[in-house]
């Protein structure tokens, strides 16, 4: 039965794990030169979005059942596109460069598309398991 993994490995063994986490190191370090009027705004919601990034692949990854890893991988990729969204406000608002934002949205998007590979992994193998 597909549904169920045989196998639950270290999500700390997943590189989209460690370089989320890296990237979420990032954002709490440009963060901390954003105006004081944005702390409870764009600074929270982008440490917020972050951490919901790696937190997420570590859930999902340590589950027993593979729609549960599918569902927070997808909680991941709304995450990583949210932190996308508020470093385009940043740069707009000049809070960043844009060679911060340029770094920071590459990183975003290799994190996105290394997501949105696994999880059309899983539902390739949630897919099998209907046919």
């Amino acid at each position: 039965m597909a549904e169920k993994k045989t196998f639950i490995g270290d999500f700390r063994d997943l590189e989209v794990y460690k370089k989320s986490l890296l990237f979420s190191k990032k954002i709490y370090k440009v963060v901390e030169n954003f105006p004081s009027f944005e702390r409870n705004n764009v600074v929270d919601q982008l440490r917020r979005a972050s951490s919901s990034v790696y937190s997420n692949i570590a859930e999902g990854n340590a589950n027993y059942y593979y729609r549960k890893e599918y569902d927070r991988l997808n909680t991941s990729i709304g995450s990583i596109s949210e932190c996308r969204a508020f470093l385009d406000m940043s740069v707009m608002q000049k809070y960043i460069t844009k060679e911060t934002y340029k770094s920071l949205d590459k990183e975003a998007e290799e994190i996105f598309k290394m997501l949105i590979a696994m999880a059309n992994r899983i539902e390739k193998i949630l897919n099998e398991e209907m046919s």
